[in-house]
């Protein structure tokens, strides 16, 4: 049998060091058990020696003694230093020259500290153990985000006083097996405000709960400025600004790095930022899974072709082709199921957001998650936080009045903001709703003609002014502050939801409140697409964009002075595009009568294409179109059709703005022709 090499010993140890969760016994024992086999190695029974120590210690740390950290770090640089030693092969002394040991001497002097450092912290700068460290260290930060909310509401919760304590000990014990300093002793100082309730066994006092608070958020800095992985604390401004007693934060700001971020980069650089490659989880039995299909699909592959070789006829093929597209379509499920992950990291961010914005605001405010365990596609979790934040902040700042408004309008002091997520109609709806005052139309009116968006005497529906919300720059906000103001708020909510080809739309009642509801593609690598032929060519309108399909009578067609072609609907006038012209597609039929009218867009806008048949609906695989490709507007990319031949995927909410702005300038045109 071949001895493990010691350093790969010790790396593994140090790997279930840092990916330690004492929340799980698999966890602790796969501790235990690599530990073990450090002191296997060394054969040693005696009880002072470094390797049955640090043994010792592992095993107090599995029976929930969690004050061992710092005693185990050092029993585990002992442990590797006699290790190397007994690895480090004997040389015979060679004794230099005189003159040549002299000159050696300062640089020996040098190089001790670095090789002691080096031998003491052998794991320090490691690329992976660094990306598993901040993977770690942000979910224990998102957990102690959480534990703190709830915290705030029961200040005597010993178990979430346990729970954020852990928490910090957990990176201070892994950010010291890393040699970041800075980490540890901020984590270090962290456990210091909380230590004292604990130890004492009474409620938590608001500020020093804040001084946590701001603990997190500087931990949550470090690790970005340490690693480059995580997010830009959104809430730091406002935890610093919240703190009125600054005793126990006293504790956080001494020996450690504290770090500042704006309201406005944080904006700007998004809640998540991450300059490496992206990693999933993946639960193991649906690997399994997939490869049990995989399998299943060689065997029917091979079934298929030796059905082809033998001459088998029609009637055996088409049941061996039927089995093939059964088991495809498996794979193509199984392996978007390995990209899926739950909303609730993200949802569970969103409490710390409200809470900060609403303490910066001066307004008391329930937060109620629901739903939070609903799968989608990793890339639209990641890229709906943006979205998510704004529609909040909006939530509170705009929407929840302030106490007195409230107990005058016969509501609880404490206003309520619901953030929910649910699977309806094959895609998944995300809602913030709020029970403030509702949108103020009047107000958005007056604010879009001072902005040129609407003339003086124009009259619009209640949709329509809704709409005008989502254009960039308009705010109803009298001042500008860092939560509201300046109008990209819900521009940023439009166009990123456009970009994950959803729609979102709003609904609200004056004083009873307003609800933004987002809706989602579960996955952005496959699309539920209507196929339209145009001419002789086929596009592809993403299902979810679809309100419905008319074939017009001609009476229903009406060309509108300054505003082009207009479909007439018992629900007013929708704009119709044709698209053979705006994409040059030769062949369209160009009646109306003779045509499809596909009705796009949302409730708020909406657009009428005109196609010459629809073939069907089917999924997509989507392709992008490559760089060669200028960019199109009106066309996300293309898929490969059952016929070999490329088909365009249409950005309908593309072309609906686009739309828009053609009614737009014809009403601009013709103000100026009068």
């Amino acid at each position: 049998m071949t001895a493990v090499p010691h350093d790969a010993l010790f790396d593994a140890a140090a790997e279930a060091l840092i990916m330690l969760d004492t929340s799980h016994p698999d966890s602790l024992r796969d501790l235990v058990d690599r530990i073990s086999a450090i002191r296997d190695h060394f054969g040693t029974t005696d009880a002072e020696h470094p390797a049955q120590v640090l043994l010792a210690l592992a095993e107090r740390l599995v029976q929930g003694d969690t004050g061992v950290v710092a005693d185990l770090e050092r029993a585990f640089a002992s442990a590797r230093a006699l290790a190397d030693s007994a690895a480090k092969p004997k040389k015979p002394a060679k004794k230099a020259p005189p003159k040549e040991r002299a000159a050696k001497t300062d640089a020996k002097a040098s190089a001790s500290a670095n090789a002691e450092a080096e031998r003491l912290m052998p794991l320090a700068g490691d690329e992976d153990l660094l990306r598993d460290f901040a993977i770690r260290t942000n979910e224990h930060l998102d957990d102690a985000d959480d534990r703190l909310l709830a915290l705030e509401a029961d200040p005597g919760s010993t178990e979430a006083i346990d729970a954020i304590l852990r928490a910090f000990h957990t990176i201070k014990g892994m950010a010291g097996f890393l040699a970041l300093d800075d980490i540890s002793q901020q984590a270090h100082d962290a456990e210091s405000i909380l230590s004292e309730a604990h130890d004492a066994g009474h409620a938590v006092e608001a500020e020093s709960i804040q001084a946590t608070f701001t603990a997190v958020d500087r931990l949550r800095g470090l690790v970005f400025a340490s690693t480059g992985i995580g997010r830009i604390p959104e809430a730091a401004a406002a935890s610093d600004a919240g703190a009125t007693n600054r005793r126990p934060a006293e504790a956080v700001s001494a020996g450690a790095a504290t770090v500042r971020f704006s309201p406005e980069g944080a904006d700007a650089a998004g809640m998540a930022a991450n300059s490496r490659e992206g990693s999933i989880r993946v639960e193991e039995q649906r690997l399994d899974r997939l490869l049990d299909v995989i399998g299943e699909m060689v065997i029917a592959e091979s079934t298929v072709s030796a059905a082809l070789r033998g001459g088998a006829d029609i009637a055996s093929m088409s049941v061996q082709l039927d089995r093939l597209d059964k088991i495809t379509r498996e794979m193509q499920q199984m392996a978007t199921s390995l990209r899926m992950v739950p909303l609730r990291t993200t949802f569970r961010r969103m409490g710390r957001l409200v809470r900060d914005t609403a303490l910066k605001a001066g307004k008391s405010v329930e937060f109620v998650l629901i739903g939070e365990d609903t799968e989608l596609d990793k890339e639209v979790v990641d890229r709906i936080s943006d979205p998510l934040i704004h529609a909040l902040r909006n939530a509170v700042d705009h929407g929840i009045e302030s106490a007195a408004e409230r107990v005058a309008a016969g509501k609880p002091e404490t206003g309520l903001i619901e953030l929910r997520a649910f699977h309806a109609g094959g895609v998944i709806h995300i809602e913030v709703t709020d029970d403030g005052r509702g949108l103020d139309s009047a107000a958005i009116v007056q604010r879009a003609r001072e902005f040129g968006l609407m003339d003086a005497e124009e009259v619009r529906t209640d949709a329509d002014i809704r709409e005008l919300i989502f254009e960039p720059g308009l705010s109803t906000a009298k001042t500008v502050t860092d939560v509201s103001g300046r109008g990209v708020g819900m521009d940023v909510v439009r166009r990123t939801v456009d970009g994950l080809r959803g729609r979102v739309e709003i609904d609200t009642a004056p004083g009873r409140g307003t609800t933004l509801s987002i809706q989602l593609p579960i996955t952005l690598a496959i699309i539920d697409g209507m196929v339209a032929r145009i001419g002789e060519e086929r596009y592809i309108i993403p299902v979810l964009s679809i309100e419905r399909s008319v074939r017009p009578e001609a009476s229903q067609v009406k060309s509108v002075k300054g505003s082009g072609e207009m479909l007439v609907t018992e629900d007013g006038l929708i704009p119709i595009v044709r698209l053979h012209r705006l994409f040059s597609t030769p062949g369209a039929c160009e009646r109306a009568e003779d045509a499809v009218l596909v009705i796009a867009g949302d409730s708020g806008s909406r657009a009428a294409l005109l196609v010459c048949e629809l073939l069907g609906q089917q999924q997509t695989v989507i392709k992008p179109l490559g760089d060669g490709i200028p960019p199109q507007r009106g066309i996300t990319g293309g898929a490969i059709m059952s016929d070999g031949r490329v088909g365009l995927i249409l950005d309908a909410a593309g072309l609906v703005r686009l739309a828009r702005e053609r009614v737009s300038a014809g009403h601009a045109a013709g103000k100026e022709g009068a």
